[in-house]
């Protein structure tokens, strides 16, 4: 279901298109696989029509060899390749930077949302984001994520996001849309 929210999303990392297809599957199952112990993942039901990581900041891991070892995930790792680790190794480590230069106190972090796109435009997204935005509200704290592209910062505006920087991570072409919901009461 990842592979096909973010199809194409890994252009980039794999220019081939079969080497996409095979390996874009591997890469959504090791960021799922190593962000979920410490994360809140929601569905939006048992059909897996969407799904939303949150992470919240004291919790929040970075993706480490040693991680991957410790996971599970080594003979995942091998099929996606070195040379793709590597890439996608210097994107993270420039993104987390951004990350913590950008939002440095407790947060919430919502690190993936998709909608499979044979179920767009029927809500799943707002029911996604509706649900962990009560939990980060509840908490009082700001909530940041990262996107691409303009017509995803907009679905993120209405829900009370603000672009708070731009950026190209190493290995991408395409420019990272930072935003924060910082709805803190007084």
């Amino acid at each position: 279901m990842l592979s096909r929210a973010f199809k194409d999303g890994m252009k980039d990392l794999f220019p081939d298109p079969e080497e996409r297809r095979r390996k874009e599957p591997l890469v959504s199952e090791l960021h799922l696989r190593l962000g979920y112990s410490f994360s809140e993942v929601v569905i939006t039901s048992p059909g897996m029509e969407g799904i939303a990581v949150w992470m919240h900041s004291d919790r929040i891991q970075k993706r480490t060899f040693k991680r991957i070892l410790g996971s599970g995930c080594l003979q995942l790792a091998l099929r996606i390749g070195l040379k793709a680790l590597k890439t996608m190794n210097a994107h993270d480590e420039y993104t987390w930077r951004k990350h913590g230069e950008l939002v440095p106190g407790r947060h919430w972090y919502l690190a993936v949302l998709a909608v499979d796109p044979k179920h767009w435009g029927r809500g799943y997204a707002r029911q996604l984001l509706d649900e962990g935005l009560r939990r980060v509200d509840r908490d009082n704290l700001p909530c940041y994520l990262e996107t691409e592209g303009e017509k995803n910062a907009s679905m993120y505006r209405r829900f009370g996001f603000d672009v708070i920087d731009e950026f190209v991570a190493p290995g991408s072409n395409e420019a990272t849309i930072a935003m924060l919901r910082n709805r803190q009461k007084a």
